[in-house]
């Protein structure tokens, strides 16, 4: 790797390059493209760097499926080495958003936050106040606008305390992800007729190619918020509505009247409209008072507890099922944890029971017992 051991003022050093392939291997190195990747370490890390200090890199093929629970969602997953870059560019990047732009309002794919950390704060706007609306955004990741999504980026890096080769290497390298088109470049793994499930507006095969990103790649989690990041100001700053959360594009405000949440919505959707150019979801938007319960990530939120939403439960039940069929103890055994940390966040003694005691085979409930 002597091309970025000669290189002082680069980001594509070895050292940010390796920590970048360590990150992105945690959750993929039992996949084969990790192992393959692995096989020829040091090669493909010698040739990614020379890629990127030259800057001739350029993302390779996608992979793209159709996934079907909870419901149908095309997929585009990046290539290993992709992936690779995208923590590179995150590694650099995110302390940025996270110390000085993102409100602690903005709940989804953000450290120390997530789905328990929503529900905590969802669930004390709704011991304060009497109403809550609750709204989607159609389409949302691929409505982006590639554009705007790229000024909303350079803007904040244009401003960061950073020498000027840093500002310069980390906008090409946004600008090479953001603006690629996996839609030209891909192969399709999976059932083929799958992909006619997919709602229209919701694929981007519909969209141009300065439209949409693709689900499942770590930069798009990040500059969903990026781009969300305008209306959690416009909502928090210039319409003074504190009470608010956001998990990716699913979020809710709260009030003591139902005016002042209607008039707040009539404004955020022009808002949206003229200055990211997306729509509110016509049908999933809800006035409750806080009392009816709050659907939210996954959680019934009443102000005085929080309960499972019964579709949860069914698609745990449903899993649980499969699981045990395969009888292997220590996927089943992480499948449990997966689950019961969701439902802990709940009262939920009595189902956690009646998991283990009727949806799990005798032989795998002793282990289980044992493990747990």
């Amino acid at each position: 790797m002597a091309v970025g051991a000669k290189m002082s003022n680069t980001i594509f050093t070895p050292a940010n390059i390796f920590k970048a392939y360590l990150d992105c291997r945690k959750t993929k190195r039992q996949t084969i493209n990790a192992l393959k990747y692995e096989l020829n370490l040091e090669s493909n890390l010698a040739r990614l760097q020379q890629e990127l200090a030259t800057k001739t890199y350029y993302p390779s093929r996608s992979i793209c499926f159709v996934v079907t629970t909870p419901k149908p969602r095309e997929i585009f997953a990046a290539e290993f080495n992709d992936r690779i870059v995208h923590h590179i560019l995150i590694n650099q990047v995110q302390h940025i958003w996270e110390k000085r732009i993102f409100i602690p309002n903005s709940y989804a794919c953000r450290k120390s936050k997530g789905h328990h950390y929503g529900v905590s704060h969802v669930l004390q706007f709704a011991k304060q106040f009497a109403f809550y609306g609750q709204f989607d955004i159609a389409n949302f990741f691929s409505s982006i606008d590639k554009d705007i999504l790229y000024d909303c980026f350079s803007r904040v890096i244009l401003k960061a305390h950073k020498p000027n080769f840093w500002k310069e290497e980390i906008l090409w390298l946004a600008k090479t992800i953001i603006f690629h088109d996996p839609t030209q470049n891909f192969y399709y793994k999976g059932n083929p007729r799958l992909i006619q499930l997919v709602p229209f507006g919701k694929s981007l095969f519909d969209q141009n190619e300065k439209t949409g990103l693709p689900i499942g790649n770590l930069t798009s989690q990040f500059f969903a918020n990026v781009y969300l990041n305008e209306l959690d100001q416009y909502i928090t700053k210039t319409l003074r509505c504190l009470a608010y959360g956001r998990y990716v594009d699913d979020f809710l405000l709260f009030s003591d009247t139902k005016e002042e949440i209607l008039r707040w919505r009539n404004a955020i959707s022009i808002f949206l409209a003229s200055n990211l150019h997306l729509l509110l979801h016509p049908r999933k938007q809800q006035i409750q008072t806080t009392r009816h319960g709050i659907p939210f990530v996954g959680y019934f939120i009443k102000p005085w507890g929080i309960t499972v939403r019964r579709n949860v439960v069914k698609n745990i039940k449903s899993r649980l099922y499969v699981n045990n069929k395969r009888e292997n103890f220590e996927y089943l055994v992480r499948s449990v944890n997966s689950y019961f940390g969701h439902l802990r966040k709940a009262k939920t003694n009595r189902l956690r029971q009646h998991l283990i005691e009727k949806h799990l085979s005798p032989e795998i409930k002793s282990q289980i017992k044992k493990a747990c």
